[in-house]
């Protein structure tokens, strides 16, 4: 079983409910507010999670909560993001494959916490996707291989979480690979819109590899 976490960011609200009707046996968590952009498209979650600061809505609460939608409500004094804990509830019920929507909204600061914690349940065997309406974002350990007709767009970007990375080999690219380091102090900018130009990536590295799918 998948999870599809929507939360208080941007949110392409098309892309979102094409990705919920082809995915229609995930489980669907609304973080804080979001659930004012499931009610558009009209998709009822199975959990809502967060402080509800931003949603200040009791009756709305309780309208879920007699519809049978878990409801787990956190004090806003806390240590950790609304997004964190959804990822939390979605890990605690054994779910190992996790999409997000929404984010890469205004804050950057959220954000940016967002990023990292892709690379924080990596190392616990979970792995995360956000989407948004240009981009797809993800954590790959050591190697993996993609297929073109799956890319998200036009572009591939790579950037190191372990701040080096040595990449032995990136083949079916424009701009191929072979036993050079990802520095992200010394070269932070040099390997990012790279294109496809075969019909199949492939990437052996070593470490955690923060990989961004885009499009203009």
């Amino acid at each position: 079983m998948k999870a599809i976490i929507v939360t208080g960011g941007d949110i392409d609200l098309s892309s979102l409910a094409d990705y919920i009707e082809k995915n229609k046996d995930n489980i669907i968590i609304s973080v804080d507010a979001a659930i004012k952009n499931l009610e558009k498209i009209n998709v009822l979650p199975d959990i809502m999670v967060g402080d509800f600061d931003t949603l200040d809505d009791d009756e709305r609460l309780e309208k879920y909560a007699s519809l049978d939608v878990e409801i787990v409500k956190h004090d806003p004094v806390k240590d950790f993001s609304d997004s964190e804990l959804a990822v939390d509830r979605a890990v605690e019920a054994g779910i190992k494959d996790i999409a997000v929507f929404g984010a890469m909204g205004k804050r950057f600061d959220h954000a940016f916490a967002n990023v990292l914690i892709l690379q924080k349940y990596k190392k616990l065997g979970v792995d995360i996707t956000v989407y948004d309406k240009y981009n797809k974002i993800y954590v790959k350990s050591n190697h993996f291989t993609l297929e073109k007709d799956k890319l998200w767009g036009k572009y591939i970007s790579f950037f190191s979480l372990e701040c080096k990375s040595f990449m032995k080999k990136l083949s079916g690219v424009k701009y191929p690979i072979e036993n050079r380091m990802i520095d992200s102090i010394a070269t932070p900018s040099l390997y990012i819109s790279n294109e496809m130009n075969g019909d199949r990536l492939e990437a052996v590295f070593g470490g955690d590899l923060l990989v961004v799918e885009s499009r203009d």
